[in-house]
Parts: structure tokens; C-alpha cells; sequence
């Protein structure tokens, strides 16, 4: 029962998704996309491809920085296995409609058949999404702040951006405020709704205690670690910006700072909706932005090939993972067989 109403959901949300992203196309007209697309060359791709893949290497950086401090000795997983490791991962959390964090489990599962404990695995996991969240909703935060300030967006719009602001900035400040003074950011929850005086939820906060923990000694001990990991955090969300910025050049269009900061960063609160890759709201964001902007710019085009360059690491992610899923039962049927 509750696996069929998580498929209704879906699909839900998805037909929402594909409906806005054919009214796009609509809108935009399929022989201007299809002209503004041909002029896009492989090789222009081929250059973003290249950017996004250098970001990708700061992503599994900071995973595996996060990795050895918890584990408390180096780790025997080479630095590219931990990067196709991390891009599964994009690939599962871009394919289902969990606001970009579906892929995690999968993530520890990875690190889990690598002989990580499952503790550390999961706290480094949290850790890295955490900054990652972190990271983002600053430069969100920060896009909304402009938009507050510079009057061009109308004050209905404006109105719930401060609003959505003040939320940001709460559930940043929540999160590592209750990891360092040993609340529990997770556990808390299940105190407060008292979901744990059953008994199952009873054991599980008991596991989300152990990584909480764990997480509030990383927070604790590895405090020039942790501020080196927000500085690479605020980079990776910076490359967001060069990504826009690049392929909107190479679409003829010159942004400006301002232009390519809220272009870059207000339509992203499109994956906090549960629909898979933001599908039809990222288009929708990215043109209600431009053309508050009054930038001319296939706002359809540009968020299109952000999505071809999305698929190539998706593609990449999924055969990682089949393949680590084949060796898992391979080594299951060993296991079962053996003498």
C-alpha cells in the first residue's frame, strides 16, 4: 500500500513536470529551439562538459576529505572509483523526485560493499549533503537578497523571497546548531513529534543518534578541516555561475553579474519540489527570471543543454551502478555456495 501511494506521488508530480515542460516547448516554438540548439557546437559542449566535470572532482574532493577524517585512518578506495561512486549517486537522486537526495542511500550502499562501516558511511554521507545544501542555499539565499534590493522583480515576488529567505536561513542555522551542541538534528524531530515512543522508530533513532554523533565529533575536532570544506562547498556552488555564464556566452548572449547570479541560483528552488530533475520547473524558473531581467535569451535552450551535459553524468552514474549491483550478486551467490 504505502509503495503504491509513493508511485502515485510520482506520478503525480512527474505528469505535472512533463506538462510544464511541453507547455515550454509550446511556448518557445519547436523551429526556435531546434535553431538555437543547432547552433550550440560539440565543442562548445564539449568545453562545459569539461567545466562541470572539474566541479564533479571538487564534489568527490570534499566527499573524500569528509571520509578519511570520520573513518580516522586513509581509506583503501582509489579517488576515482569514489568519483563514479558519487556520480551514481547524482544519477538516482536526479531520477527521482526526493529533492535531490535519493541517491544517498545508494552512496552508502557503494561505500558499505567497500568495507566502510555503515556509521561512517552514513555520517560522511550527511556531512557532504549537508554542505552541499548548506552551500547552495547561501548562494540562493544571496541571488534573493539581490533580487530584494535591486526592485526589478515585483513585490509580490519579492515578498516571498524574504519570506523563503528567513526559512533558509533558519534551517541552516537548526542544522549545525543542533549537531554541535548534541541535539540531533534528525533524532530531535522524532522527540518533538514523539514518533519514538513506538517501537521500530524507537530503534532507529537509536542508529541516527550513533551518526549524529559522529557527525558532532567531526563538527567538533575538525574545525580547520570543516572550514577548508565550506570554502570548496562555496566553490562548487560558485561553478553554477561560470556554468550559466558559459553557456549563455556561447548562445551569444553576454550576461552581466547580476544577470548570471539570479539566473543561476532562484530557479534552483526548483528541486525542492518533488518532481524528478525539476523537470518543466527549472525551465519555468529560468525563463520567469530572464524575462524579469529583460534578458532575450531561449531560456528553454539554455537549461536544455545544462540538462544534455546532466544526462552524460547520469548515463555514467547508472552503468556504475548496475555494475557494482552485478559484482553485489556475484558476491552474494559466492557467499551462499560456498562450502
Amino acid at each position: 500500500m504505502k509503495l503504491k501511494r509513493h508511485l502515485l506521488i510520482l506520478a503525480v508530480f512527474l505528469t505535472l513536470g512533463i506538462a510544464l515542460f511541453v507547455g515550454m516547448i509550446i511556448n518557445t516554438g519547436v523551429d526556435k529551439i531546434w535553431g538555437t540548439l543547432s547552433q550550440f557546437s560539440l565543442l562548445k559542449f564539449l568545453v562545459f562538459l569539461a567545466v562541470s566535470t572539474l566541479n564533479f572532482v571538487l564534489y568527490t574532493l570534499r566527499w573524500d576529505i569528509i571520509l578519511k577524517k570520520i573513518h580516522g585512518q586513509p581509506h583503501q578506495i582509489r579517488f576515482f572509483r569514489l568519483f563514479l561512486h558519487r556520480m551514481s549517486g547524482f544519477a538516482l537522486s536526479y531520477l527521482t523526485p526526493s529533492a535531490q537526495t535519493g541517491g544517498e542511500p545508494l552512496r552508502i550502499m557503494l561505500l558499505e560493499h567497500d568495507n566502510i562501516p555503515t556509521k561512517t558511511a552514513t555520517s560522511s554521507v550527511i556531512i557532504d549533503k549537508a554542505l552541499e545544501f548548506a552551500a547552495l542555499f547561501v548562494f540562493i539565499g544571496i541571488g534573493m537578497l539581490m533580487a530584494i534590493f535591486d526592485g526589478s522583480l515585483p513585490q509580490a515576488t519579492r515578498t516571498v523571497f524574504t519570506i523563503l529567505l528567513v526559512v533558509i536561513l533558519l534551517v541552516i542555522f537548526w542544522f549545525y546548531y543542533s549537531s554541535l551542541k548534541n541535539i540531533g538534528v534528525f533524532s530531535s524531530i522524532l522527540r518533538i513529534t514523539r514518533l519514538n515512543r513506538f517501537a521500530r522508530v524507537k530503534k532507529l533513532e537509536e542508529k541516527m543518534m550513533a551518526v549524529e554523533s559522529q557527525m558532532a565529533d567531526f563538527y567538533k575536532h575538525h574545525l580547520k578541516t570543516f572550514i577548508i570544506l565550506i570554502v570548496i562547498s562555496l566553490i562548487i556552488s560558485s561553478f553554477l555561475l561560470l556554468e550559466h555564464y558559459l553557456v549563455a556566452r556561447f548562445m551569444g548572449v553576454n550576461l552581466t553579474f547580476f544577470q548570471t547570479f539570479l539566473a543561476s541560483t532562484i530557479p534552483y528552488i526548483a528541486y525542492v519540489i518533488p518532481v524528478p530533475g525539476g523537470l518543466g520547473l527549472l525551465e519555468g524558473g529560468h525563463a520567469a527570471i530572464f524575462a524579469a531581467l529583460g534578458v532575450n535569451i531561449n531560456a528553454f535552450v539554455l537549461v536544455f543543454i545544462i540538462r544534455m551535459r546532466d544526462l552524460v553524468f547520469v548515463l555514467a552514474g547508472l552503468v556504475h551502478a548496475s555494475k557494482r549491483s552485478l559484482s553485489l550478486l556475484k558476491q552474494t551467490y559466492k557467499n551462499n555456495t560456498a562450502p
